[in-house]
């Protein structure tokens, strides 16, 4: 193992065991397509989901090729302690069915850009719904990097034929499939990612000396003091504390307004199935994310033993080079098989996203009258050019392939998450606030990453290259605008703004399971002003030199 091996000895497995993988992907894929029979079917699998396949669903498409290789990719450059992240994103599908899942829910509607039409018009749907395409195909960018990097391993293909690859396989089976295929695949995939991560790893643990190798996500207590004699400073939290907060910030309340978890309880047959998936899906993730962690930490202590620096370029690899120096040739193709369905499975919510997005919002705000039957073809439209786009974007990938991934949440949760958050639990949040905060957090959003105005970057050197430290100031902003501007607009209106008011308590109170409308219970300022304190000092201390 002093040599670095970067492909498969016998190539026909890797390839025989995916082929395998995605063969039982589109038998599966076609035997949900005879269920696929309206828009209901196609984005919420005619909301038929029980708790336990929805809980494995909504962690296989959480989880994404960045668990297996982008994440461990900066453990293994930076050393950076991730084990602390886990739990923040362990916190978003809780959240998310506490603060408007159930609602959305109770309301019927297919998205959250649905939900937005209904409580702001449509103006502001079309906003929410061009946030909502940038935010999603950022996103899929990541994992469409992470699948190509995966069959350049497994097939020595060079980057451009291996993304191709994987974008036509991808797209196939997901639009035949449609989201009941979707669930179903990622239920399977879910398993195939913790059989793929859990137990290879648990045989380099024991290659490497580990004594706890037989529980692998906290398998490598007694390796860290042999860690700590080479590297100090590997469990030290080495940049500025707002960096640590930013990343809690972007990602926790990014993750509300993505569409793949919010799925997950628009597919529930009911409320009471929807929040039986929240312990399960706690459960499947955490397992998952620790062992991601001990897999970074096992890469940092292999090339370390060995005395080599693992290129830049290679440190996306690292779960694969890893199993490829430890594992028979068997267990790699297995991995990679595993890899391949983290990445997916997250590109199948993702699409499935984009194209309700298109067809059911877009298309239907411009074509109300449209019949059914176009509406469903219109959403296949939709998932095959999101494979085309998702395609083109991705031929010029950043360095790590999580940038475009943190950059994805960052944005979501400074231009999606306050008007939906704010417009699920108020009714005094209007569609004027609504508008402005999302269009001024979001350009500011923009406007601060270092890829578009570098000079207006906030941060330095890495804490900048990642993209998620604008969230700092622009969350706050968004928060602060909508409450100010909502509010500001119903003082200037007067009583001529009361018809908008009482129509905004019949939708609130009802999507909370109200019978009764009083006009009272979610019409308070004081909570909203008191949030706005607790933003201010944030957004105070981010703007102040990093």
């Amino acid at each position: 193992m002093n040599d670095i091996i970067w492909q498969l000895d016998n190539l026909w497995l890797g390839i025989g065991i995916t082929t395998a993988v995605f063969c039982l992907y589109y038998a599966v894929a076609l035997y949900a397509r005879t269920d696929t029979q309206d828009t209901a079917d196609l984005y919420v699998a005619g909301r038929s989901i029980g708790p336990v396949m929805n809980s494995l669903a909504a962690a296989s498409t959480w989880m994404s090729v960045a668990t297996f290789l982008g994440v461990v990719a900066l453990i293994q450059q930076l050393h950076m302690p991730f084990v602390y992240m886990w739990i923040q994103l362990i916190v978003s599908l809780p959240l998310l069915v506490l603060f408007y899942g159930a609602m959305l829910r109770r309301l019927g509607v297919f998205t959250s850009v649905s939900f937005v039409r209904i409580r702001y018009g449509q103006p502001v749907a079309y906003v929410a719904a061009v946030w909502m395409l940038l935010i999603m195909l950022m996103y899929m960018i990541g994992q469409f990097v992470g699948i190509a990097k995966v069959f350049e391993v497994l097939l020595g293909l060079p980057y451009l034929p291996s993304l191709i690859l994987s974008a036509l396989v991808i797209t196939g089976y997901i639009s035949i499939g449609g989201m009941k295929g979707a669930t179903y695949n990622d239920a399977i995939q879910m398993v195939i990612m913790m059989i793929a991560l859990v137990v290879p790893l648990a045989a380099i643990l024991k290659q490497m000396g580990a004594t706890g190798y037989a529980f692998p996500p906290l398998g490598y207590g007694n390796m860290t003091d042999v860690m700590l004699a080479k590297f100090p400073e590997f469990f030290d939290l080495k940049f500025d504390p707002r960096f640590y907060l930013a990343l809690f910030v972007a990602l926790t309340l990014g993750i509300l307004g993505l569409p793949q978890l919010a799925q997950r309880v628009l597919t529930s047959s009911n409320m009471k199935s929807a929040r039986r998936v929240v312990p399960w899906f706690c459960l499947w993730v955490g397992l998952a994310f620790s062992a991601t962690y001990a897999m970074g930490f096992a890469g940092v202590f292999h090339f370390a033993s060995l005395g080599q620096e693992l290129p830049p370029e290679a440190a996306d690899k690292t779960t694969l080079l890893l199993n490829l120096a430890y594992n028979p040739d068997w267990v790699s193709g297995f991995v990679i098989a595993g890899v391949l369905a983290a990445g997916v499975s997250t590109i199948a919510g993702l699409m499935i996203g984009v194209a309700t997005v298109v067809a059911h919002d877009i298309v239907g705000m411009l074509r109300p009258q449209l019949p059914e039957k176009k509406r469903l073809r219109w959403g296949y439209i939709g998932l095959a050019g999101t494979g085309i786009v998702s395609l083109l974007i991705s031929l010029k990938p950043p360095a790590f392939l999580v940038v475009s991934i943190f950059w994805a949440f960052g944005l979501c949760a400074s231009a999606v998450t306050p008007m939906i958050v704010l417009g699920a639990w108020s009714t005094r949040i209007n569609r004027y606030g609504a508008l402005a905060g999302s269009l001024i957090a979001g350009l500011l959003y923009i406007a601060l990453s270092p890829y578009v105005f570098p000079g207006f970057a906030v941060g330095n050197g890495l804490v900048a290259k990642l993209g998620f430290a604008p969230a700092l100031i622009t969350v706050p902003v968004g928060f602060l605008v909508t409450v100010f501007m909502s509010l500001g607009y119903e003082r200037v209106a007067g009583p001529a703004y009361q018809d908008v008011v009482s129509q905004a308590h019949e939708l609130v109170e009802g999507m909370h399971g109200w019978r009764h409308v009083s006009g009272k219970r979610y019409a308070g300022t004081t909570w909203l002003w008191i949030l706005c304190v607790l933003w201010l000092p944030v957004l105070i201390w981010g703007l102040q030199p990093w």
